[in-house]
């Protein structure tokens, strides 16, 4: 079917969901409350499902053509490597920059025929089909999506949020330069996971001259609390780094990480997708994939029912409770930092040695290809006998 559609929010699950949609002849207007793209300056992991959306999508050349595809990751307690492998072809990881990912897609929307509007705040949303903005004015369509981020207002006054919780941990996340020697050695390519005691530093090279840096720490702990960070600090946790530390700018962004868990995905003609549905801890590096696969999967399978209520019904059945086993496998990786390290190191060591375990956990969501014809010939369910938390 073809007909209309309003979304709240113009970050990547706005801009995708927008784009899928209008790549399928829908009228598409995405309403941004800021007054430009929302660019935080920082990396974001896009793993080989969240690619083959974007190459679903037309846009994947134009977000990796300067990324650097990622070929090993490493994970280190202090200086010693206690767990590595390499990335394969048909097994891809790249880390762009947002904003080549937002400007992809917004400049590809345009071009299909969608509109964005700036400075459009949308606050609440009817299940009927009607979007409320806050200087009062209301749009109608066959279909609203709520892509307004954790924060949402549209998915909360449709009473849809069930609980929301901290997690206890915080991250700063910033990108920093890099030397055009650093190509050359092992450790200025590598993706790696750097643990001292509970505080994480991840470096992750994202293009020849920028990369992604992430501190995390447990809440309560002031050192690694601190905004901006304290770079003695971290030095003194990690001398060996210090030629990454010392590059991290001020204006990074730092956030009290969080979970949530709603009561459904949708309200009559409303949907929620990316972080106003599934919003998670980024220890997996899921965040924006599962966006990027929610938004695509709706629009197929709202096209493929050419019903909207029964397409939004075939796309919660495909996509929320596997979505929900992502979050949950997030938010118990990050509480590994809790354990003492060698309790920490048996546990990694464990998924190391097992693909099965592996594939059920920390790569379940990069195996997903919501692409693939056989996805929608077959659907399948990821079942979960004992619930981690409700």
């Amino acid at each position: 079917m073809i007909g209309t559609v309003e979304i709240a929010g113009g970050g990547i699950a706005g801009l995708s969901t927008g784009l899928a949609f209008a790549r399928k002849g829908w009228q598409v207007r995405v309403h941004e409350q800021d007054d430009d793209l929302r660019i935080l300056g920082a990396g974001i992991y896009i793993w080989e499902n969240g690619l083959r959306v974007l190459d679903a999508l037309g846009v994947l050349h134009a977000v990796t053509w300067d990324a650097l595809p990622a070929w090993r990751h490493e994970k280190r307690e202090r200086r010693a490597v206690f767990a590595k492998s390499r990335l394969m072809p048909n097994f891809r990881l790249y880390v762009p920059t947002r904003e080549a990912l937002l400007v992809a897609l917004y400049d590809a929307l345009i071009a299909a025929g969608g509109t964005v509007e700036f400075g459009s705040h949308a606050v609440a949303a009817d299940p009927d089909g009607i979007l409320y903005f806050a200087d009062g004015g209301k749009a109608r369509a066959d279909l609203v999506v709520a892509a307004d981020g954790i924060n949402s207002p549209v998915r909360d006054s449709l009473g849809l949020l069930r609980w929301r919780r901290e997690i206890g941990q915080f991250a700063y996340r910033t990108m920093i330069r890099r030397e055009p020697g650093e190509l050359k050695t092992e450790i200025g390519r590598t993706h790696c996971e750097n643990w001292n005691g509970s505080r994480r530093l991840l470096y992750a090279p994202c293009t020849e001259d920028r990369a992604y840096v992430q501190l995390t720490s447990l809440k309560g702990d002031a050192g690694g609390n601190q905004v901006p960070i304290d770079r003695d600090f971290w030095c003194d946790l990690f001398p060996d780094l210090a030629w990454i530390i010392e590059r991290i700018p001020d204006d990074g962004r730092g956030d009290w990480l969080e979970l949530i868990r709603t009561r459904g995905w949708a309200k009559g003609c409303v949907a929620l997708v990316g972080d106003s549905a599934s919003a998670q801890p980024p220890f997996l590096g899921q965040g924006g994939c599962c966006a990027l696969m929610s938004g695509y999967v709706l629009a197929e399978a709202i096209d493929r029912s050419g019903d909207i209520n029964a397409g939004i019904a075939d796309w919660q059945h495909r996509q929320r409770g596997f979505t929900q086993w992502v979050q949950r496998v997030s938010y118990w990786y990050g509480q590994l930092a809790l354990l003492p390290p060698p309790l920490r190191l048996a546990a990694f060591r464990a998924l190391g040695r097992s693909e099965t375990l592996q594939a059920a956990t920390l790569f379940v969501a990069a195996r997903r290809d919501p692409t693939a014809p056989e996805a929608w010939r077959h659907p399948e369910d990821l079942h979960i006998p004992i619930p981690i938390f409700h």
